[in-house]
């Protein structure tokens, strides 16, 4: 797992989860979100924007790619982490190289397929009607 994700990266991870074995049992979608709890119960909490990614915002593929690509860059990213952690858990093979070739492929598929900022439509406020008194209290 140190191999994908980097030895301080892998550390924290295991470290949030409680353990290789608790990383290994952990779904793809917690593994993104470790270290970024605050933000998502704030999420829950409030309703607002939900977090994309926790500790993995530090490898270098997710902080150095475009904010645009991040989420999607760091889904795939837990997700070979996952893996990882499962076979060192469980099978102790050394799968890294395989993870690694295919990492690259998913990265550079996920910039071709994310090449330019998403277009976000222009938001107009509600217009306020004046003059009208109609609905208010005193």
């Amino acid at each position: 797992m140190s191999e994908l994700a980097g030895p301080l990266i892998a550390a924290r991870l295991v470290t949030l989860a409680g353990g290789v074995e608790e990383l290994a049992r952990a779904p793809t979608g917690t593994v993104q979100l470790l270290g970024a709890e605050r933000a998502l119960f704030r999420h829950l909490r409030t309703g607002s924007r939900p977090p994309k990614h926790g500790v993995l915002f530090q490898h270098p593929l997710v902080h150095r790619a475009p904010r645009w690509q991040r989420g999607a860059l760091a889904r795939m990213l837990a997700g070979r982490i996952s893996m990882a952690a499962r076979a060192d858990a469980y099978t102790k093979r050394h799968i890294a190289p395989d993870l690694l070739r295919d990492l690259d492929a998913s990265v550079e598929e996920i910039r071709r397929r994310k090449a330019e900022p998403p277009v976000r439509p222009a938001r107009n406020p509600p217009r306020k009607k004046h003059g009208s008194r109609k609905g208010r209290r005193r």
